[in-house]
């Protein structure tokens, strides 16, 4: 393909951020007016899907635009979770890693002559340098710090004791954009934050101690999170605009699953990370690109992750995977051509098994597994979950 554009790209990727933890998607609770400005300068989807409903699942699908059943990654470390004397099916056996075979978003828009860098949580393998990223900092197997305070674990991440992760990665990736900004690059920055454990700045976790809680959001330790999260967000978009690529940057932004429950709910929507309802894999996106994506947009399509990938290689004119692409381009919709994509289904399957994180209030369908081994179809506006171990259908 002729490369018809070549804007910079920005991918954020928020961990276990819920549908409903930012301004934009209506929380009242979290303060999030960065991130509430950025949806307002691009396309909100009201509708969007993470893949899986957990961690390293939803990102191997992001990077290889495959579903689960492709790559085999179903889940992190063992898939045999809980009490075993509760399991009634063998989970399927689940791979920790991505295999090398994949060619990866970031190896397609690496040959389409992108420089690459990662920085923040890999979760797919020892290093993502050997899946197409030119630059890497702060990414490994690992899936979650020991402290958001240093020293971090990571040792490509020297900093001063006491400072905070998110803030660090931040200014990496900062220093990366000021020295790359003569040419295009594709940037993926996968904050820790806002995984366990729950740390926040004393200031901001003050802050919401004193705003009182809304609802069944009340944890003042992770809005201040989110907090930090949004005001570190914001230096990085003041960055790309005093840079002058405010223009020829594309940034998107979401989560890679919903939000644990017991930490932060997503009513209206059932359960939270690691269940297949709603509240597990539905998640904040949005698409910003100034003069390219039209402002304060909303689409009510169904989109999902998977999605990204043909989406970027429609846009820069890069090669796709050999073989074919489970998801779809969303630039029909993010340009204005069309207000609807082409009538298609949206799949999920997880073989395994994930145990409660607090039982009788994770919203699953018993008090002992956020999920027991099922699929999930979304097709229009029905809903299709089926469990193995029993049989049963429940149609929404």
């Amino acid at each position: 393909k002729e490369i018809h554009n070549r804007p910079n790209i920005v991918l954020i990727v928020a961990d276990d951020l819920g549908w409903k933890d930012v301004g934009f998607m209506g929380s009242n609770y979290y303060q999030t007016p960065n991130l509430d400005r950025l949806a307002g300068e691009g396309m909100v989807f009201n509708q969007a899907y993470a893949s899986a409903a957990n961690c390293a699942p939803s990102r191997a699908c992001l990077m290889t635009g495959r579903y689960t059943t492709a790559h085999g990654i179903y889940t992190v470390g063992s898939s045999e979770r809980g009490d075993s004397k509760s399991r009634r099916i063998i989970p399927a056996k689940n791979r920790k890693v991505l295999d090398e075979e994949f060619y990866t978003l970031a190896e397609a828009l690496s040959d389409a002559g992108y420089t690459t860098c990662s920085i923040g949580k890999w979760h797919l393998g020892e290093d993502p340098r050997t899946q197409g990223m030119d630059y890497n900092i702060g990414g490994s197997i690992w899936g979650h710090p020991k402290s958001y305070f240093a020293p971090y674990m990571q040792p490509d991440l020297q900093a001063p004791e006491g400072e905070y992760l998110t803030d660090r990665l931040t200014e990496e990736a900062r220093e990366f954009i000021r020295k790359n900004k003569g040419d295009p690059f594709f940037f993926y920055l996968p904050y820790y934050a806002v995984h366990t454990p729950i740390q926040a700045k004393e200031a901001l976790e003050n802050k919401y101690l004193e705003r009182g809680g809304q609802g069944c959001q009340s944890n003042a330790a992770y809005a201040g999170m989110v907090d930090n999260l949004d005001r570190c967000i914001g230096l990085l978009l003041n960055e790309i605009e005093e840079l002058g690529l405010e223009q020829k940057t594309l940034i998107i932004f979401t989560s890679d699953n919903g939000g644990i429950r017991n930490i932060s709910c997503q009513d209206p929507l059932r359960a939270g990370k690691g269940s297949y309802y709603e509240g597990g894999i539905r998640v904040p996106l949005v698409f910003c690109w100034p003069g390219k994506i039209k402002p304060q947009s909303h689409s009510e399509e169904a989109v999902i992750n998977i999605d990204f990938y043909p989406t970027l290689m429609d846009i820069t004119g890069g090669f796709e995977a050999e073989s074919e692409l489970d998801g779809v381009s969303l630039w029909p919709l993010l340009s204005g051509n069309t207000r609807f994509l082409p009538d298609r289904s949206l799949y999920f399957h997880f073989p395994i098994y994930l145990q409660a994180y607090k039982a009788g209030y994770d919203g699953g369908r018993d008090p002992l597994f956020r999920t027991r081994p099922g699929s999930v179809i979304r097709e229009g506006n029905w809903k299709l979950h089926y469990y193995y171990e029993d049989g049963i259908t429940e149609l929404y």
